[in-house]
């Protein structure tokens, strides 16, 4: 049985958190109360990122600060990294990707990882035919 799947949000790469929030801003009419910087500008941090809605659509900026995500995350380049979505299996889901020759890889290439709040797996971009510079994500709440 196939897992119940739902978009989830659109993961894109930015150079520039501070600049982009503004471009989307300006693009969407959306307001700083709209926008959830994690982990706040004032804190330092490896990787921030923003959380908004605009069109129907949530999108999870992302900014490789530290040197190590930096190599990781420009390595696609700026603009969509993934598509994320969420799945009430995550291990079914492996399953089923898997059963159509796409295999975890990129960030979790091992397979399944476990966060605070959530399971995590990214597919390899190499398996997703024309989305060779999407990775595309599951993500279940725990």
């Amino acid at each position: 049985m196939n897992p119940k799947r739902s978009f989830r949000h659109i993961g894109y790469i930015v150079r520039d958190l501070k600049q982009s929030v503004a471009d989307f801003q300006r693009l969407f009419d959306l307001q700083d109360e709209d926008i959830r910087i994690i982990p706040p500008f004032d804190l330092a941090a490896d990787t921030r990122f923003a959380f908004f809605h605009a069109d129907g659509l949530t999108f999870e900026l992302i900014e490789p600060i530290s040197e190590h995500f930096k190599k990781i995350l420009f390595n696609s380049g700026v603009g969509i990294n993934h598509i994320c979505f969420t799945v009430d299996n995550i291990d079914s889901a492996v399953k089923e990707m898997a059963a159509k020759d796409i295999r975890p890889g990129h960030v979790t290439p091992n397979g399944i990882i476990t966060m605070p709040h959530q399971k995590m797996v990214y597919f390899d971009p190499n398996d997703t035919g024309d989305f060779d510079r999407v990775h595309s994500a599951a993500i279940i709440p725990l």
